[in-house]
């Protein structure tokens, strides 16, 4: 832990202070002068350096504020180096259907769940793609928890990007492949997981060519949550259901043989601690590292802008006296 200064040559300005508070002294002590010659009375001989000492003491920490200190403290995140694992959330537009137009939708549950299993996993690296027609990775596989919930609050969202190609059914669950074949986990990484988050309402895809493609060393585990029933709708805003859309009832048969053939697990939504646990006996026990540093700056312009207004204070209070 250290402080530090983001802008330090902004204190110079409290170089130009001196001129004015130099003139201030002199026209103290002229009045001072007046004062004796016209047999008023000598002030109070601290007045002068009272009210010096506050307008020096408002300039240098306005000046100290300029400059921006921070202290910038560090710390170490110990982290699995043996293991990666991705959450891929379907961001297609059928993700946007709920039980009702104030109920939660499919996307913002699977945020949520998606939250709080990070949450219980801290300590393994974790990244974030979204799926539609294709996998798009958004945060490669992190340690830093901050990161990791502002991709899922302020990036992820329905059609962002939309798909390629329209289709009335965007998501396809073929693009998984890319976890498997694109590079996604550092080559290092023994512990390959991947979470996904979908209602699995999906294109035609052959399950068992990704099953090859998952199982090919050093393979990628699966879990999946899936998410809606056969009775939510996409709604509008004035609250009526989009006629364009109608839920796939072989939504969880299509998931259930995709597990099957990655090997993987098969979860509803709402269960956030039986998905971490699961991902849990798939990595087992690991050693954790201190594999960066976790860095984060505490400003102090704003206590110094606050203290300035003590003597400030103390100017107005003597000039109403």
């Amino acid at each position: 832990m250290h402080v530090a200064l983001l802008t330090p040559e902004a204190a110079l300005l409290a170089v130009g202070a001196i001129v004015p508070l130099a003139l201030l002294l002199d026209g103290e002590k002229r009045a001072e002068l007046v004062r004796l010659a016209l047999g008023l009375g000598s002030a109070s001989a601290g007045a002068p350096r009272v009210l010096a000492g506050s307008i020096a003491a408002i300039v240098v920490l306005l000046a100290i504020a300029c400059a921006q200190p921070v202290i910038d403290v560090k710390s170490g995140v110990r982290s699995r180096q043996d293991t990666e694992v991705w959450f891929v959330l379907d961001t297609s537009r059928s993700m946007l259907a709920s039980r009702s137009l104030d109920e939660p939708t499919r996307f913002a549950r699977a945020i949520a769940d998606a939250k709080a299993i990070r949450d219980d996993l801290r300590e393994v690296p974790s990244g974030v793609a979204s799926l539609t027609d294709r996998l798009l990775p958004h945060v490669f596989p992190t340690e830093d928890a901050g990161v990791f919930q502002a991709v899922l609050d302020r990036v992820l969202g329905i059609d962002k990007p939309p798909p390629a190609t329209f289709n009335v059914t965007a998501t396809t669950l073929g693009s998984l492949s890319a976890l498997a074949n694109r590079n996604m986990y550092t080559r290092e990484v023994r512990n390959r997981i991947a979470i996904v988050f979908t209602d699995a309402e999906s294109r035609p895809f052959a399950s068992a060519s990704i099953g090859e493609i998952f199982h090919r060393s050093p393979g990628v585990r699966t879990v999946f949550v899936r998410y809606g029933d056969i009775s939510e709708r996409v709604f509008t805003l004035d609250g009526g259901a989009e006629s364009g859309y109608s839920p796939d009832p072989n939504a969880p048969r299509t998931l259930r043989l995709l597990a099957d053939a990655t090997g993987g697990e098969a979860f509803v939504e709402g269960q956030p601690r039986d998905v971490a646990a699961a991902v849990r006996r798939a990595i087992g026990r690991g050693k954790t590292e201190v594999s960066d540093d976790d860095r984060r700056e505490i400003p102090l312009a704003p206590y110094a802008v606050a203290l300035a207004f003590v003597p400030l204070g103390l100017l107005l209070w003597r000039r109403n006296l």
